[in-house]
Parts: structure tokens; sequence; C-alpha cells
């Protein structure tokens, strides 16, 4: 039974990126500038009850520090009924370029939070190789079958704890492409649940020592955080260009309901430019 005294509540989701020099943005860091572009917009926004209101706003799960993406979303509750187009357009208005929203739309009040309802995301990562080596779309591969043939987890270290990432279940797919340059895009989809999620430095490191003959993890510890011990690889880009809501093996939703096109200056556009012009 509702309280008529509560007041009405709007659920309004946004989709934004987070690109260029934002990418280095911490997670407490990215809330409070998102606050402030809310604020900038004027939106009438709910706050929570209690000794220290705040605005009842809730966001996709953190990403890493140096990380881009094209895919982030946040969800804020609103005390009046705006049109999302309208919505949409305050927001990227009150945004740097970087953050600028891309799209916007009401979802119901009773569905679950992001966090709990996005179980799958997508990574894109341009890899570096250095000068020193040359490799082949053949190694690639091998690499990356071989680790689903044999069912393999890759033990790393994060902070002092030793754990280890069982590809087979957090990595549901990947794909990649050798580039006349040397460098490499890895594409992975991976799972996200109660089990944990992929952290994708840890992928690329796994790589290096694999492509070295090592066995990723065994030979030569891994550490999640920090700086890596790189050999075969210069340098590294990630960006997080989808999360999605799996329902089951042959269906999917997307958080608004429907596709967004990559802004450009992301990796995903211009990887996307590469494999056309390449065609």
């Amino acid at each position: 039974m509702t309280n008529a005294s509560e007041p009405t509540l709007f659920r309004l989701r946004v989709a934004y990126p987070k690109l260029g020099r934002l990418k280095y943005l911490g997670h407490l860091e990215l809330i409070h500038t998102v606050e402030q572009i809310v604020r900038r917009a004027k939106l009438p926004y709910a706050v929570t009850q209690g000794f220290s209101p705040h605005m009842r706003i809730a966001y996709t799960s953190a990403l890493p520090v140096g990380t881009s993406s094209t895919a982030e979303y946040f969800d804020v509750y609103l005390t009046e009924l705006v049109p999302a187009e309208f919505a949409l357009k305050l927001l990227q208005g009150a945004a740097p370029v970087d953050l600028r929203p891309l799209g916007a739309a009401y979802v119901e009040l009773r569905r679950p939070a992001l966090t709990a309802e996005i179980n799958e995301v997508h990574y894109l990562l341009e890899v570096f190789v250095n000068p020193g080596f040359s490799v082949t779309d053949e190694a690639v591969s091998q690499v990356l079958s071989g680790w689903y043939d044999q069912s393999a987890e890759i033990p790393y270290r994060r902070g002092k704890k030793t754990k280890s990432l069982d590809v087979r279940h957090l990595l549901k797919g990947c794909s990649h492409r050798v580039m006349p340059d040397g460098r490499i895009w890895l594409e992975l989809n991976t799972r996200c649940d109660n089990e944990g999620s992929l952290r994708p430095e840890i992928i690329v490191a796994a790589l290096d020592q694999a492509l070295r003959g090592l066995e990723p993890g065994v030979d030569e510890e891994i550490v999640s955080t920090g700086i890596q011990k790189l050999v075969t690889i210069s340098s590294y880009n990630v960006e997080r260009c989808s999360q999605r809501i799996r329902i089951d093996d042959a269906s999917e939703v997307h958080p608004l309901g429907h596709e967004l096109e990559a802004p450009q200056g992301s990796l995903t556009a211009r990887s996307a430019a590469e494999a056309l012009s390449n065609l």
C-alpha cells in the first residue's frame, strides 16, 4: 500500500561516455561530476531522507581508472516527469564533451539496480606490440583458443590476495585482428555475476606471457593493479563498449531498450572505421 504523503518518482536512465582525459577520473570524482551536471541541467531530482540528504542517483559498476567507455549508465530519480528527449538536451548542454550523454529513457521503478541487472560487458582493447617482437594472427589465435580448450584458470594477485580467473566462465567470447602495423585489436565479451567479473588487464598480461611461451600467472606473477611487467606488449588502451542484460542464450536487452551510435574519437568508432577500410 502506497503512502499518500510519498511523492511520485520517475526513474530516468541516462547513457553517457567516458572519454579523453576524463577516463582518468576516479569513481568518486565521476560521481561528483555527474551530480554537478544534473544540477546544472536544473532537473527536478529527488533526494534521500535522513540527516544528510543527497541526490537519488545510481550508477553501473566502477570503471578502472584509465579505461574509457562508450556505454556507461546512471539512473536519476526525478520528482516531475520531464520528457526524456528534453531532459537529454538539458544534460547534454550541461556536460563536458567527453561525458556528454548519448541517450535517455524512463524505466520502471521496480526494476533491479543497474549493478544487479547488467550481467554482460563487452570490452575493446587496442594492444601495441614492442618493435622488437613480431606477433602473428596465428599465434594470438592459438593462445586464445588454448585457454578455452583447456578450461584455463589464470592465477593473479590483487592487493595481498591471490585469486584465479576462470576463463571459460567469465570470458564468453573473444575475437581479434592483427593489423599490418603490428597492433592487435581484441574484443572481449565477458560475463559479470555473483562469481565476479573479468578485468581486461589480466587478459593482456596473460597474453603477453603466453606469447613468450610462459604459463600465465604460474611461470611469472600477474598483478591486476599498478604497473604491469609486460615484455612483448609496450602499451594498450581499454574501452568498455557495451553493457547488456542477458535474459537467456537467445535474447538480451539493451539498458535503454535501443542501440546507440559510438561517439567520434572513441576506440569503438576508430576500430569500426579501420575494419571498413580493410575490406
